[in-house]
């Protein structure tokens, strides 16, 4: 083979190997973004705590569409927590007026 086709075979094999390197590296970033992205949003999850403490705000604000969205976010919880106590039974406790 001359050296001029060698030469030109080994840059159009340096090309696809720098495309495919460059093709790899976004879908590595792309899945690096994800996972960020997954982080954040569990991070984001309101926990127990958080819930009954804006929920206790939201009955003393009287803002009672926060109330309900707060109630469903605590049934959402218990969905997750099969065991254990119950935080729609807490919050439910907490809005009698008993408990004030």
């Amino acid at each position: 083979m001359s050296p001029f086709v060698s030469s030109n075979l080994s840059v159009l094999s340096s090309a696809d190997l720098a495309a495919t390197f460059g093709t790899v590296r976004q879908l590595r970033e792309e899945v690096l973004v994800a996972d960020i992205t997954a982080s954040y949003e569990e991070h984001d999850a309101l926990g127990a705590a958080e819930i009954t403490t804006r929920f206790v705000a939201a009955v003393r604000a009287g803002d009672r569409q926060a109330e309900y969205r707060l109630w469903e976010q605590a049934r959402e919880y218990d969905r997750a927590q099969p065991f254990g106590p119950r935080l729609v039974d807490q919050l439910d406790g907490m809005n009698t007026p008993a408990a004030a």
